[in-house]
């Protein structure tokens, strides 16, 4: 947890410039695993994180930072710092349908090391649902291939 708050830390007073629109917050709950079912896994990860939307616009993209800690699927804490692009479009009305992926370093759900992770993503400007999907990846010396599926919402502030 401590490294999640010196990178939160760093997130922010890296970025005195920025408008508070640029800010939001992570909060992550659950993921589903596909192709393993005597592994046990977590399948509820709650945590939380910060995004700073850094540089790019709605028609071209956004590149953002993120740093975050989730109870991992082997019940563990996991932490990240990744850089990303997402771009999104509105479909009707308010509603908005994206893509993005990021990539850095995770340390966590038996992995700590360069990750990366794909995302779809369906909201409005201020709140979105994202679902990430990571294909079928070992997940432990005593687990078999696995894929997984992560939820999470994004409220920007």
């Amino acid at each position: 947890m401590k490294r999640f708050a010196l990178v939160a830390a760093v997130l922010l007073v890296s970025a005195p410039l920025s408008q508070a629109q640029d800010f939001s917050l992570l909060l992550f709950g659950a993921s589903r695993h596909h192709g393993c079912t005597t592994c046990n896994l977590n399948q509820d990860n709650p945590g939380a994180g910060l995004e700073w939307a850094f540089a790019g616009d709605q028609a071209n993209g956004r590149w953002f930072a993120r740093a975050g800690a989730y109870r991992d699927s082997f019940r563990k804490e996991a932490n990240f710092v990744t850089l990303g692009w997402r771009r999104e479009w509105e479909i009707f009305g308010p509603v908005f349908a994206g893509i993005g992926l990021q990539a850095g370093y995770l340390h966590g759900s038996g992995h700590n090391g360069p990750a990366a992770l794909p995302t779809i993503s369906l909201g409005g400007k201020s709140f979105a649902l994202e679902v990430g999907y990571l294909p079928r990846v070992n997940v432990g010396s005593h687990h078999p291939k696995t894929s997984v599926t992560t939820f999470n919402l994004r409220w920007t502030l």
